[in-house]
């Protein structure tokens, strides 16, 4: 009886996952056969075939339904690289985030420049600035918190389409060339915050003396 239990609760995850991937996919061709603007939850379950209230049963709320379009665009694409956990990580995965940023570059491009792109984009905010904090906070746990910020702001901008973008357009830059620049820029960022951080937490070498034991002669 269990292992028909199994196979029963197998098929409804599958089936599940199936009518997910559906609802994406047509969002997904909504959104580019409407020029970049945002369909409502009708159209796409009108596009997948399912009830309205099937999208609302996968997707409770607008922004689920934004972030499960975000990550179909990045599987449909093979941007798979993910976010960086740790310095040496974000430094690693650079290379393969800026190739797969080539291999689909159109597509890429309508996400960072469409208003339903960037709503897409938008919905991961949150954990970007939580990845990215994290990622400061290993390369120089002692830095204020002010300058955690800024620098997680500017190693997530490295880490990007826009940098990208930029790279490509304006100096024609693609590839490993885009690549090594990115990483150049986001090693000399984390060596300054390395050594920010040790400046901060360097001991005093007068410390150990007390002021207040040498008093001047009379």
């Amino acid at each position: 009886m269990s292992s028909v239990r199994s196979y029963n609760s197998a098929l409804r995850r599958d089936q599940a996952e199936a009518t997910r991937e559906r609802i994406l996919a047509a969002m997904a061709a909504l959104v580019e056969d409407g020029g970049g603007q945002e369909p409502t939850n009708r159209a796409v379950a009108e596009r997948a075939q399912v009830t309205e209230v099937t999208v609302y049963r996968h997707f409770p709320s607008r922004e689920l339904l934004l972030k499960g379009l975000w990550a179909h665009l990045n599987r449909k694409d093979g941007v798979r690289v993910g976010m960086p956990e740790s310095p040496a990580d974000l430094l690693a995965k650079l290379g393969p985030l800026m190739a797969s940023f080539d291999a689909n570059p159109a597509q890429i491009v309508a996400r960072i420049t469409t208003q339903q792109g960037r709503a897409a984009r938008s919905s991961l905010d949150p954990e970007r600035r939580e990845a990215f904090l994290a990622l400061v906070a290993q390369a120089a746990p002692a830095l204020p918190e002010g300058e955690q910020t800024k620098a997680a702001a500017v190693l997530q901008l490295l880490y990007s389409a826009y940098s990208w973008i930029s790279l490509r357009e304006q100096w024609d830059l693609s590839g490993k060339p885009a690549a090594d620049t990115l990483g150049w820029a986001a090693e000399v960022l984390l060596n300054d915050l390395r050594s920010r951080g040790a400046a901060s937490i360097a001991p005093d070498p007068f410390a150990q003396f007390d002021t207040h034991a040498f008093k001047p002669e009379a």
